[in-house]
């Protein structure tokens, strides 16, 4: 389960590093409801970034109660 979680935040921050260098507006992770393990640990890298964006849960109508929406602020 460690290694699991280790391949899902490593391509987090991928995703996460590309949007905010390609200056994307908002992107929405999916990441199921599970135990919120892995919601907690996006949350965790997400706080390092207080400066460069903001986040939310996403829209419940559009993609249930698994998903975190990033807005990324602009420069």
């Amino acid at each position: 389960n460690h290694e699991i979680l280790q391949v899902q935040l490593k391509h987090f921050q991928k995703n996460l590093d590309e949007a905010i260098t390609n200056r994307y507006y908002k992107i929405v992770f999916i990441h199921g409801v599970g135990n919120g393990r892995l919601k907690q640990e996006l949350v965790g890298i997400l706080k390092e970034y207080k400066n460069e964006l903001t986040y939310r849960d996403g829209d419940y109508k559009k993609y249930g109660f698994g998903a975190t929406e990033v807005i990324i602020k602009s420069a």
